[in-house]
């Protein structure tokens, strides 16, 4: 019983060594193949172009519209809610889902 686990023992270290490959490590090598170059003729012209030109005449702005300063001052207020009034008689107290408390 021991010469065969003393066999197994030592044929079990022979394929663990055999098994074993020294780490090399890899080349960086570019396997990528490059394209090759064209020539490629670019025709030029004989005399450069001439450099385009705004002939077009600009229009006039069109001037401000003339408002007084108490227009702009409405417009202002307006715009901005400045100028609501709030409803008389005290509803401005109720709950926003307007249920009045008095029984009304």
């Amino acid at each position: 019983m021991r010469k065969f686990a003393l066999i197994a023992l030592a044929g079990a270290l022979a394929l663990s060594a055999c098994g074993k490959k020294e780490d090399e490590a890899p080349a960086a090598t570019n396997n990528l193949v490059e394209p090759p170059v064209e020539n490629v003729i670019v025709e030029e012209p004989e005399a450069p172009l001439p450099e385009p030109q705004n002939n077009a005449v600009a229009t006039p702005a069109a001037p401000p519209p003339t408002v007084s300063e108490q227009q702009q001052i409405q417009d202002d207020a307006e715009a901005t809610g400045m100028t609501s009034r709030l409803p008389e008689g005290g509803e401005q107290s109720l709950p926003a889902d307007g249920a009045n408390k008095t029984g009304q």
